[in-house]
């Protein structure tokens, strides 16, 4: 075996994400773009495009949230990867209207994390979970407009850019201080 030092990996940070209608997509690259800002090389990437968490130094994974899940799409990738994402530093986001939720009946739920959530965080051993409040359109159905009503949501763009900015900030740190300063050299077989 030998260690071919010419051979840099593609970039430090990747950030996959699966976003539903955007709302995540846009809170990923505002991660990434915070990031670079400081001076991390960073590739972000939909879970779609199944990108290669191997290549890289650490990562940020995203997703939307849905009746209590992660996106189906970012479970599948997840699992798929799980050996390579627990090998590397690995935080977690969601994008939900949990972290919007107010008043008597949404409070208590707001900082609720659901099972099926936690056990991906574990599975991961991710050194970090962060729920972002997301985008939340009116829905035509009556019903469900009442319920999120008497949760002490508001239909609205929901989210909360300087908390995003400073979370980035925070990884953007860690990353810088733990990770070497030249990327991990490539390993051959003969």
């Amino acid at each position: 075996m030998t260690i071919d030092r010419s051979e840099r990996t593609e970039h430090t940070v990747l950030i996959a994400y699966a976003s539903a209608n955007g709302s995540t997509a846009e809170i990923a690259e505002f991660i990434g773009e915070r990031m670079r800002d400081k001076g991390l090389h960073v590739r972000v990437a939909p879970v779609s495009e199944n990108p290669d968490p191997a290549r890289f130094e650490a990562v940020v994974l995203g997703s939307a949230v849905h009746n209590g899940e992660f996106l189906p799409e970012f479970a599948e990738y997840t699992e798929r990867h799980g050996l390579a994402l627990r090998m590397r530093p690995a935080w977690l986001f969601s994008v939900g209207m949990g972290p919007a939720l107010r008043g008597p009946l949404g409070a208590p739920l707001r900082h609720f994390i659901p099972p099926a959530i936690a056990d991906i965080r574990k599975h991961l051993c991710a050194l970090g979970y962060r729920s972002f409040a997301g985008v939340l359109p009116r829905p035509d159905d009556r019903r469900t407009r009442i319920i999120v009503r008497l949760l002490g949501c508001r239909f609205a763009d929901l989210r909360d850019w300087p908390a995003v900015s400073a979370w980035a900030d925070s990884l953007a740190i860690w990353i810088d201080a733990r990770l070497p300063q030249a990327p991990f050299p490539a390993v051959r077989e003969p």
